[in-house]
């Protein structure tokens, strides 16, 4: 049973987490310091300190709250298209949907994620385990369709393939308008397209 003084702990925590959260939406994570956090969510640095070490502690709470959706999201898309090629573009399309919602985290999670070195590293276990579920979700999905490629390295390309042409398709978006003339959403459906004959 959690007590009332865990119950206010997690209060304060989460309210330092909401606040982090705003400032890093508004400024980007590089740009927002610890002095920011206790002054958005009405506390001192001290007490900051007493819940988390780093900004990169808060981060990686936010980090862990995201993936899970994540995982969650490609869950349900594959669940509801268990077949290929649906499920194929149903992972392409939550994580281009993942992207629109969150993109601050989008990066940090597809990018490097860090393997935790002792026990004391709670919360990077946390990330890391997660990540090792929703590899293990792609990766059973492309066994099952019996595509004949080595599962496992098929889900990292797949991962770096999609998320490359998602994260083109927003940061080139006026370049691809012009230069292509059409919408950054038909440039990402054409790119998982084409990464889908190159899986076949």
């Amino acid at each position: 049973m959690t007590s009332k003084k865990e119950k206010l702990a997690e209060f304060h925590k989460n309210s330092i987490i909401e606040a982090a959260k705003n400032l890093f939406a508004e400024r980007g994570v590089a740009y927002t310091k610890m002095d920011d956090i206790a002054i958005a969510a009405g506390y001192s640095k001290s007490t900051l300190y007493a819940y988390f070490k780093s900004k990169d502690e808060i981060f990686n709470h936010i980090i862990l709250e995201h993936i899970t959706i994540l995982k969650t999201a490609i869950e349900t898309a594959l669940k509801d298209n268990p077949g290929f090629p649906e499920g194929y573009y149903a992972i392409c399309n939550a994580l281009s949907e993942f992207y629109n919602k969150y993109p601050t985290y989008f990066e940090s999670i597809i990018g490097e994620i860090k393997i935790p070195k002792d026990e004391s590293e709670a919360i990077l276990i946390s990330i890391y385990q997660v990540g090792e579920e929703i590899n293990h979700i792609i990766e059973d999905y492309i066994k099952h369709s019996r595509l004949d490629v080595p599962a496992l390295q098929a889900t990292f390309t797949l991962w770096s393939a999609i998320s490359g042409v998602i994260i083109m398709a927003h940061k080139k978006e006026m370049y691809i308008n012009k230069a292509m003339s059409i919408s950054k959403e038909r440039f990402m459906q054409d790119g998982f397209a084409m990464l889908m004959k190159g899986i076949l």
